[in-house]
């Protein structure tokens, strides 16, 4: 019973995971067609989602340094659409930061919203390999299932702590 609510949970996450993508992704692609308000309205919302939703996620990578090991036991073409989108990712970021000017608010939304497109797509690869291609036995699931709902309930924690008034909003300054 254990098993296989562990391996609901992590489909559960791998579905947010993928809808995080492909909200990610219109976002991108409505930046890039000049329509700004979309990012202004959601941006900073989806980047912390992607960010909130990574955490849990993370702790099914089996080995820090050997991730990408892990991701090829996914299709071929999965994998390497992930790190093309995780470079490409990168690439804006390091680009926009290096080229743009400081006012331009259009190379700004366009690398904060093109970010979170490699990091949910290399943890689908992660989530997709940990269900289907053996490299966490049930076990192992199971244990990295209770790891990550500690991270789910300190989040819930510190959010409903933040909600409560005893942490201070960020934009009111004292």
């Amino acid at each position: 019973m254990i098993i296989r609510l562990s391996y609901a949970y992590v489909r559960l996450l791998m579905i947010l995971e993928m809808l995080l993508f492909t909200a990610s992704l219109l976002l991108h692609v409505s930046v890039a067609m000049g329509k700004s308000q979309l990012y202004e309205e959601y941006g900073g919302t989806l980047l912390g989602a992607a960010a909130i939703v990574a955490i849990p996620t993370s702790v099914f990578i089996t080995n820090s340094f050997r991730w990408v090991e892990q991701m090829k036991t996914c299709p071929k073409w999965m994998w390497q659409a992930a790190l093309t989108l995780g470079v490409y990712a990168l690439f804006i970021a390091f680009s926009v930061a290096i080229f743009s000017d400081a006012d331009s608010t259009f190379g700004s939304a366009f690398a904060v919203s093109g970010f979170p497109l490699g990091l949910e797509a290399i943890y689908i690869c992660i989530l997709f390999s940990a269900l289907s291609s053996g490299c966490l036995n049930k076990t192992e699931i199971v244990r990295k299932t209770g790891k990550s709902l500690i991270f789910v309930s300190l989040g819930v924690v510190v959010f409903l702590v933040y909600r409560a008034g005893y942490l201070p909003h960020p934009l009111i300054s004292r």
